[in-house]
């Protein structure tokens, strides 16, 4: 195997990656890293998404190369697209979850997402949802500024609810373990 062929993802992890998305399309983060030097040899959408902060390079999600899975899965990509493990994956290699098992969490967390952004639709009268990670803050801002319509003010509550029950199994199933034991030592 020569230095720039990557091994590939066992057909279990791929088949996980490409049915879910969720680092890659805004769900669960708005940037992704890079590697030192890889800023100016990425794909072109990607370049134009890429951005440095504290001399570190970063690219901002969604990524422009998802339109419900990833179109450059098999091609060159950023070394983080490849190299990150959601608790999903580190599940399904240590055998604490089953293929099936994870595949019905994914379509659950998916479901969920595209009824809450359903929802803000019908709710906001827009056209086009923003990424899922950015959603809450919208809510927030909305819920902030409704004055007179109480009971519009109080759909938008019961629709940042919906997004936190998310938030919570997104923490639970797909962000590190570590995340969801702080998150849980928080109310101690």
């Amino acid at each position: 195997m020569s230095k720039t062929t990557k091994p590939k993802a066992p057909i279990a992890e791929q088949n996980i990656c490409l049915t879910c998305g969720f680092c890659c399309d805004g769900t669960l983060f708005l940037h992704a890293s890079l590697n030192p030097g890889e800023k100016g040899s990425l794909p072109e959408k990607i370049e134009q998404l890429s951005f440095t902060e504290a001399e570190k390079d970063y690219f901002y999600l969604p990524c422009l190369y998802f339109a419900g899975k990833c179109s450059i899965y098999d091609k060159k990509r950023a070394d983080i697209c490849s190299a990150y493990r959601c608790q999903l994956l580190k599940n399904l290699a240590v055998k604490k979850i089953t293929i099936k098992a994870a595949l019905e969490i994914i379509r659950e967390a998916l479901s969920l997402r595209n009824e809450i952004f359903k929802e803000y639709l019908n709710l906001s009268g827009k056209k086009e949802v923003l990424c899922f990670k950015k959603l809450p803050e919208e809510l927030i801002k909305t819920i902030d500024s409704e004055k007179s319509d109480l009971q519009k003010k109080v759909k938008h509550e019961l629709l940042l609810a919906r997004c936190n029950i998310l938030e919570a199994l997104l923490i639970r199933h797909f962000r590190p373990a570590g995340d969801y034991k702080d998150l849980m030592a928080e109310g101690e």
